[in-house]
């Protein structure tokens, strides 16, 4: 027999070079020689799969197989393991005649045993594979080293699988004895991207699309995790195949999921999962010392531990830093905290992180995670004159600033002039002043260029853009969020990242560029879930919901809903409240009204005293006022009117800001003279849409009082440009207006997109230019990330376009959409042009 077996046993991918290992040694072991390999792998690494499979080789080959696993419980009986392994793997009278008990005594076993692989492999080669084996009892690890060393020169292959944690013990001793007396040793790693492409195609049986595998990506080559994910996934519709590739329809794992990785993490001990169940809350990066302050522990107390969740490959060494490995699975253990804890633990980080000198808004974000059960009014009872109109999160601050201050680090001043700073832009905001939004914000820039802080300038320079972009600064706002996010600066306040993109999305959305927002919100959402903080995708997905109203894409606006739903719960109220603006005017768009209304109960709970919605939003004023008013609520829709003046009397110079609060108005009353001056006011500025639904309503108002001719005009106008700018929602409700002044407009070309019954042709010419780029090249036969590389876009614009594409021409699949460019255009070859 030759040294390399041959086998027709299934592969593992990213294993191939152990497998390979494998069946060698059993070429070697076959003709008579015995040896030893011990694999290692953290928990999940597919040790256990790997014993399976040598197995299935072993068997294949001819050689018997003797197989068997050690558990937790085996520790403290002597001999438990051996008697299992025997009793699991051997005739009843050979188990009965090796464990006698009136002769089972620590020598005797193993030299009947050694006598029972004598006879046995006069017939053939045997195979021993024995898993956890470093959670066997001290006597069966004494027997495993009698049994090894007197079985060398038989045809005997042992495997011994045994996990990353290097807990002290016999069984670990003797597993290193082995090694250095000559046992092979194989150390199993994460699995390479290409071999987590490979086993999530095979699983779901189809090729997988950009988004599965930066789905898969999060795993971080766990074959265990990989494997729970998707088969999880698949089974609970997240996941399904359509013309032979995987599709993601939802990137938040399975609840099934989550019961996989709690029970994954069960061979850690108490008081390991407890520090898990706190880190879990300071993010995916933390320090030793933050850890201890949090637990209320001393660092030192903790080092064991720490290195047991290290040797586990749960938490891995970053320099100064500890992390998560597996961003999944802290996401899972911050998920499984109770709402109560989860809050308490945010106040104790956010005092901890204080006491450590972390910069003011990562202390800030932790004070605004842990504020849930203390209401979102506002309060005038704080001592200092800049909290004077902060939220409670705010007291809670000052309070654990003055605790902190006899503890605090060298670099307190700095940070307590930094933490001033934070605070008082904070205020400015919740309160809806713009101009003292940008000085704030230009005085934490100031302060963090002195001190050579990257990290707070990176957040700060963002800040002052949002600043920028309430105050219709769009220009200056727009060179700030134009310069290419340096991850680099961000290292301490990843989250600044995604929300780069979301506040550039913002931008561009303002000035009515639909598309373009799109893209940036769809980037920030797939960051969010890379750094496993999906609830900071709330925001983006709301700016995605209100960019497919505008486009009348409502199937696909109902399915962002749902997603930025699951996420809300520790999302902070400036999120949840643009969320359930954003879906109402969906359920508006729907003709749902009385859905609507309830949608915003939260939003007008809070008006006039907190109008944060229309400082981020100006247009949103005069939305709220029309969905009260179409429901009866007066009371409602006057409180909203009157925030809304309440902004633009604080903002007297910012030309949304006016113009908004005459729209709000203007819609309360019907008063076409506070229309008109709405509309005018928006006509200097650079909000299209603002302008254009501004418009709309001075024609309604001027219809009423009987001057159609003027309404007409208006229509005609806000029409034109809800057009220009893409909006074929709000240009469908224009024209449905129009028709019932017995108004219809001849469409042709591209116009026909606004109309339902004007067949294919409109639906075709409802595809963006964009659009019409990515589905030409897919009807070529290209994949999504040729399309990509051709265009010079991201795989995840590509298919984001691409399920636009498929939603405005009503088809499911790529068969369906080559017929729809047949019809209308001719393809040229693949390769052309």
């Amino acid at each position: 027999m030759g040294n390399d077996v041959k086998s027709t046993a299934p592969a593992f991918p990213g294993r191939e070079i152990i497998l390979y290992e494998i069946r060698q040694a059993l070429g070697r072991t076959a003709p008579g020689g015995g040896s030893c390999l011990v694999v290692e792998g953290a928990a999940g690494t597919g040790k256990s799969e790997l014993l399976r499979l040598a197995g299935m080789h072993g068997e294949a080959s001819g050689f018997g197989l003797v197989a068997g696993t050690a558990v937790p419980l085996d520790t403290g009986a002597p001999f438990s393991t051996l008697r299992r392994v025997l009793r699991e793997n051997l005739p009843a009278r050979d188990y009965a005649l090796l464990t006698d008990r009136q002769t089972f005594d620590p020598l005797a076993p193993v030299d009947r045993i050694v006598e029972y692989l004598r006879r046995t492999t006069r017939l053939r080669p045997l195979l021993v594979a024995l898993d956890d084996a470093h959670l066997v009892d001290d006597l069966t690890a004494d027997a495993l080293r009698n049994l090894i060393d007197a079985s060398a020169s038989l045809p005997v292959l042992w495997i011994l699988a045994r996990g990353a944690s290097r807990t002290p013990g016999h069984a670990q001793e003797t597993i290193d004895w082995l090694i250095r007396e000559g046992a092979a040793r194989h150390r199993l790693e994460s699995l390479s991207p290409e071999a987590v492409a490979e086993i999530t195609a095979e699983l779901l049986g189809a090729c997988p699309d950009d988004d599965v595998l930066a789905l898969v990506a999060r795993v971080n080559g766990n074959p265990f995790l990989l494997n729970e994910l998707l088969v999880t996934s698949l089974s609970d519709g997240r996941i399904c195949v359509q013309d032979g590739v995987a599709v993601l329809l939802d990137a938040e794992p399975a609840p099934a999921f989550r019961q996989a990785v709690v029970h994954h993490l069960r061979g850690l001990s108490h008081e390991c999962l407890r520090i898990l169940d706190a880190v879990a809350v300071l993010g995916p990066r933390f320090s030793i010392h933050e850890a201890a302050g949090l637990l209320g522990r001393n660092p030192v107390e903790l080092l064991p531990l720490i290195g047991e969740l290290i040797a586990a490959s749960v938490l891995e060494d970053e320099g100064p830093c500890l992390s998560f490995r597996h961003p999944l699975v802290r996401e899972t253990l911050y998920d499984r905290l109770s709402e109560p804890t989860r809050t308490a633990l945010h106040r104790e980080a956010a005092a901890t992180l204080w006491r450590e000198g972390r910069s003011a808004p990562t202390f800030l974000e932790h004070l605004m995670l842990g504020r849930r059960g203390d209401g979102d009014g506002l309060t005038q009872a704080a001592p200092h004159q800049e909290a004077r109109f902060v939220p409670p999160a705010g007291q809670l601050a000052l309070a654990a600033r003055r605790t902190a201050a006899s503890t605090a680090p060298p670099s307190a001043p700095y940070a307590e002039l930094m933490y001033r700073t934070t605070l008082r832009y904070s205020a400015a905001q919740v309160q809806g002043l713009h101009g003292q939004m940008v000085a704030h914000a230009r005085a934490a820039l100031r302060i963090a260029r002195d001190h050579g802080d990257r990290t707070n300038r990176a957040h700060h320079q963002l800040w002052l853009a949002i600043a920028l972009t309430a105050s219709d600064e769009f220009d200056q706002a727009g060179e700030i969020l134009a310069e290419r996010c340096d991850p680099s600066d961000h290292v301490a306040l990843p989250w600044v990242r995604p929300m780069w993109h979301y506040h550039r999305a913002q931008l561009k959305l303002a000035a009515g560029r639909l598309d373009d927002a799109d893209e940036d919100a769809v980037e920030a959402v797939r960051i969010c879930e890379r750094l496993a903080a999906p609830s900071l995708a709330v925001g983006p997905l709301a700016l995605r919901i209100r960019v497919a109203v505008h486009r009348n894409e409502l199937t696909e606006a109902n399915r962002h809903v749902d997603h930025a739903s699951r996420l809300s719960a520790a999302a902070s109220g400036a999120a949840l409240e643009e969320l359930s603006w954003v879906t109402a005017l969906l359920h508006s768009a729907e003709d749902d009204r009385e859905s609507a209304l309830d949608t915003l109960s939260r939003v007008y709970s809070g008006v006039p005293k907190r109008p944060l919605l229309l400082t981020r939003e100006p247009h949103a004023g005069a939305c709220l006022v029309r969905t009260a008013m179409s429901a009866g609520d007066s009371e409602r829709a006057t409180a909203v009117a009157e925030a809304a003046r309440l902004v633009a009397t604080r903002n007297p110079t910012v030309t949304s800001a006016v113009a908004a609060a005459a729209h709000a108005e203007g819609v309360l009353c019907n008063d076409v003279d506070r229309l008109r001056a709405a509309v005018s006011a928006y006509r200097s500025g650079p909000r299209p849409l603002s302008l254009a639904a501004a418009t709309e309503d001075l024609a309604l108002a001027e219809n009423d009082a009987g001057a159609r001719s003027t309404a007409i005009g208006l229509l005609d106008e806000a029409l034109a440009r809800y057009k220009n700018h893409g909006a074929r929602g709000d240009a469908l409700r224009v024209r449905k207006t129009l028709r019932s002044l017995a108004v219809r407009r001849r469409t042709r070309g591209r116009d026909r997109d606004l109309d339902p019954v004007e067949g294919p042709r409109a639906r075709w010419d409802q595809l963006t230019p964009s659009e019409l780029r990515v589905v030409r090249l897919v009807a070529q036969g290209l994949t999504n990330r040729e399309v990509a590389e051709k265009l010079f876009l991201s795989p995840h614009t590509v298919d984001s376009h691409l399920r636009h594409s498929f939603t405005k021409l009503g088809v499911t699949s790529r068969v369906e959409l080559t017929r729809q460019v047949l019809t209308h255009e001719e393809i040229p070859p693949a390769g052309s042009g």
